[in-house]
């Protein structure tokens, strides 16, 4: 009876390596289709065919030709899991659509919870792929997207180098300036508006050359000046 069996096995897994849908399957892919074929738990046509076409998006955006067997499945788990919480996000929209009551407030919490742990699984699953990417365009992006941020950085570092920042006796930034001709005894005048708490507004007033800022590393007051600026 066991001989008959395994060659029964044998015979389900060549008629379905002739499919053309299978034809990439390992033999050890296979014979699982079939096992779960005997107990009556076939994948779902259905089923199969959103997964199948969740890989195919795969591999337009990432090479997939070098992956292991371990790789492949984590792969159709990640899937998987993707559609798993396009169903919840469904789902969900129709719940809260015909409104959120005591009733149903359960089941909004429990699916949410399956949602976020399904987030996480996707991002593990990701990070564990690693898939290297087919096209480098969005890989240029990045780098020209990274590129533009050091600029940025540069630039607001260089002006806070430059710029002069003007303090109130009562600790209020009252001007941040930048002069063409800094070593002229350029003066310069603010009256305080910051309010008390009762909303009384402070009134003192300041008054700068710009000398004398940048003979005090461009601040009127260095005791309470944030470090990066001086």
């Amino acid at each position: 009876m066991g001989k008959f069996d395994q060659r029964g096995k044998s015979m389900n897994i060549n008629k379905l390596r002739n499919l053309p849908q299978y034809k990439d399957k390992t033999d050890n892919e296979l014979k699982a289709m079939v096992e779960l074929k005997e107990v009556g738990i076939a994948p779902s046509k259905q089923f199969e065919e959103r997964i199948e076409e969740k890989l195919n998006k795969f591999s337009d955006d990432y090479d997939l030709t070098d992956l292991k067997i371990n790789d492949r499945e984590i792969l159709r788990a990640l899937v998987q899991a993707i559609i798993a919480l396009e169903d919840y996000e469904q789902y969900l929209f129709q719940v809260r659509a015909e409104g959120i009551n005591p009733d149903n407030l359960l089941v909004v919490d429990k699916v949410g919870n399956k949602m976020s742990d399904l987030r996480k699984d996707i991002s593990n699953f990701q990070n564990d792929l690693a898939i290297t990417r087919k096209h480098r365009k969005s890989d240029q992006e990045t780098s020209v997207i990274a590129y533009i941020d050091n600029l940025k950085e540069k630039a607001r570092k260089f002006y806070q180098s430059k710029m002069s920042y003007v303090f109130c006796e009562c600790g209020t930034l009252l001007a941040t300036v930048w002069t063409l001709y800094p070593d002229s005894n350029n003066k310069m005048s603010f009256i305080c508006q910051q309010k008390d708490k009762d909303g009384n507004p402070c009134g003192k007033k300041t008054i700068v050359t710009t000398k004398e800022l940048i003979e005090n590393r461009n601040t009127n007051r260095k005791e309470i000046a944030p470090e990066s600026i001086l």
